[in-house]
């Protein structure tokens, strides 16, 4: 006997696990249910309606038809079992309007008798939806009772998709009078994503008709074992398409695919094998649908072609389509793009641009038809647009070209030109002839300022301008001679005696002077340059070096006094009593014969230029000459009569 219970046990519990229950209602809290409702062509209130509540009292009530008043009696509702899982507690039922006005609210129903109350219909359903994906068997079950009649009985309905339509499982559920459990079994309850119940009370007119009406309780959904993945390629048409054409994949998925997975559709090589699949479309989904697809554009040619589809969560290959499929190759004008050119760069076939494009088209370009060689000197940047006309049945195809035109770097004409070394510096860039000015300077292969060019020389510097790509960069040669400024010395004066020889200009000048120079006395005329005291005259003989371009000619000045010299001779003799000794530092020594007042200091033009306050001594007087100028002045003594002579101050 235990060895019996316990394999009734082991039984029990088998058959247990081998289920799972997807959905379960006992109306006791917040049923999942919504009450009344218009599906499957029924009315709402008119004289019966759905209720959930734990009523089971019957009692006695009247109703007025034809004018006159009509009781009537509500039998008490069977009390429920111990199988269900709360007795005696709340469950859904059919109530009569009338009877609940009158107070009465367990299961009943007005039936419909054609004269005093007309038949209605009433449903009600499930507010959510159940999956059953992947479950082979799916079993309804549920307590009910219905005494009803012939006219007045229960249905049960069903809905897969989330309760837009509504099938009849094909039972009534009448002449029971008290509660027993119904188990509904259908092949189409499987895999479903949206799986809903509804339950529905016919009141046609009749006769006959007895409580309870339609009671519902304990509504549970179960599910076996699972059902094996798969998936189907449904039939594809038509079976012609063009390269780039678009196609649609039906397909149906049996089983459980996971939250997230997706169905791809790939695509055969023209032999119809799937060696190397071509993923032609996808679809995000857990259930059967259909796949949008394209072929690609470089797909062969060919008439063999096999579709399948393939889910990846869990991964699951389908069946191969049966029938084979022709790929017809479609007129390819390239994939869209732009380009950049360098203005002035040539002449371009447009079509190297869109490779692998087929060459039976034609062009547009912004200023209408085109010819397709775009000359960078002279046609236009903008949008251009290559239209295949190509013979066969596929689509035409057309991609647009964007035309940019950079513009060339330009760094000018070639410079050649003079400077003069010590010429006011000029920037290099105010040199570049016709160019832009934005380009860098280069001596030597290193940037430059032109620095150099203050020795003389000759420099041959590149001016480069960089291109913006794709242009490359452009460079202009300058080349700069620099000449060195002439050289004519240092101006200065001389006192010249009259009895002295011929002197050459050139020796009393400072400053190393250039000998290639010419000179020009002071009335303008040329002169040797040799100047004869005896002969020539006192004035200003000016010597010029000619200079080579751009440098200017250099001049240097000559003071020249042609003197007499007859104080020299007086001294000689002793005259005057006054003699110069030389000059030591910046003093002269001057020897007096007597006392004198004061000197007086006169340059070569007679003008009083310092005056040296006495008395003197006689002997030897120093006088400081630090304050003037080197040359020749004369001294003069303040005694009347006065005493002169020359001398020279040396700086």
């Amino acid at each position: 006997m235990r060895i019996s219970t316990l394999v009734l046990f082991s039984l029990f519990v088998a058959v247990t696990q081998a289920q799972t229950v997807l959905f379960n209602e006992d109306f006791e809290s917040s049923p999942a249910f919504t009450l009344n409702t218009t599906d499957a062509a029924s009315t709402v209130g008119i004289w019966n309606t759905w209720v959930i509540n734990n009523s089971y009292t019957g009692g006695d009530g009247d109703v007025v038809c034809l004018g006159f008043p009509f009781t009537y009696s509500i039998v008490n509702t069977p009390a429920q079992p111990g199988g269900i899982s709360t007795p005696n507690g709340n469950y859904l039922h059919t109530a009569s309007v009338e009877g609940i006005a009158d107070g009465i609210t367990c299961c009943s129903f007005g039936a419909a008798d054609g004269f005093c109350i007309t038949a209605d219909n009433t449903f009600s359903r499930m507010s959510t939806d159940v999956g059953t994906l992947g479950s082979a068997d799916v079993e309804l079950k549920f307590w009910w009772l219905c005494q009803g009649g012939s006219t007045f009985y229960g249905q049960v309905y069903y809905s897969t998709d989330g309760g837009t339509n509504w099938t009849n499982v094909g039972t009534q559920y009448n002449l029971q009078g008290s509660w027993t459990e119904q188990t509904v079994t259908l092949p189409a309850f499987g895999n479903q994503a949206t799986l809903r119940f509804g339950f529905r009370f016919v009141n046609s007119v009749g006769l006959g008709a007895l409580d309870p009406g339609f009671g519902i309780d304990d509504v549970r959904i179960t599910a076996s074992a699972a059902v094996p993945n798969s998936i189907t390629t449904n039939a594809i048409s038509p079976t012609a398409y063009c390269q780039e054409a678009s196609l649609s994949v039906p397909f149906t998925a049996v089983g459980t695919f996971n939250a997230g997975n997706i169905f791809r559709a790939e695509l055969s090589d023209a032999s119809g094998s799937f060696a190397v699949p071509v993923q032609i479309g996808t679809l995000t989904s857990t259930v059967s649908g259909t796949i949008i697809c394209t072929i690609p554009a470089l797909t062969p040619v060919g008439t063999a072609y096999r579709v399948r589809v393939v889910a990846s969560n869990p991964i699951t290959v389908g069946l191969v389509n049966t029938a084979d499929i022709s790929v017809s190759a479609a007129p390819w004008a390239g994939a869209d793009d732009q380009v950049t050119l360098c203005k002035n760069s040539g002449i371009y076939d447009l079509l190297q641009f869109l490779p692998w494009a087929w060459s039976c088209g034609t062009w547009t370009g912004p200023l209408g038809s085109f010819s397709g060689q775009l000359n960078t000197a002279s046609d236009l940047g903008g949008i251009y647009t290559y239209t295949t006309n190509c013979p066969g049945g596929c689509p035409q195809d057309a991609a647009t070209l964007t035309i940019a035109l950079q513009d060339p770097a330009n760094a000018g004409s070639d410079v050649a030109t003079s400077l003069c070394s010590n010429s006011t510096p000029v920037p290099l860039i105010s040199y570049v002839d016709g160019g832009d000015l934005t380009g860098i300077f280069f001596y030597n292969g290193a940037p430059t300022t032109g620095s150099q060019l203050s020795t003389p020389g000759t420099y041959d510097l590149e001016y480069v301008v960089f291109g913006t790509a794709p242009c490359g960069n452009d460079t202009a040669g300058f080349t700069f001679t620099v000449n060195a400024p002439p050289n004519a010395g240092t101006s200065t004066s001389a006192t010249i005696c009259q009895n002295d020889g011929p002197t050459a200009l050139i020796n009393l000048l400072g400053g190393s002077p250039q000998l290639n120079g010419t000179w020009t006395g002071p009335a303008g005329g040329l002169v040797t340059g040799i100047l004869n005291p005896a002969t020539d005259a006192s004035g200003l003989y000016t010597y010029t070096v000619n200079g080579t371009p751009p440098c200017a000619d250099a001049q240097a000045f000559v003071a020249v006094v042609i003197d007499p010299c007859s104080g020299v001779l007086e001294h000689a003799d002793g005259l005057g009593g006054m003699q110069w000794l030389g000059q030591e530092g910046s003093e002269h020594v001057i020897l007096v014969g007597g006392t004198v007042t004061y000197f007086e200091l006169l340059d070569l033009s007679g003008r009083s230029v310092a005056r040296f306050n006495g008395p003197f001594g006689a002997g030897r007087v120093r006088i400081d000459l630090a304050a003037n100028g080197g040359g020749h002045y004369v001294l003069r003594s303040g005694n009347n009569p006065s005493n002169t002579l020359r001398l020279l101050h040396v700086r």
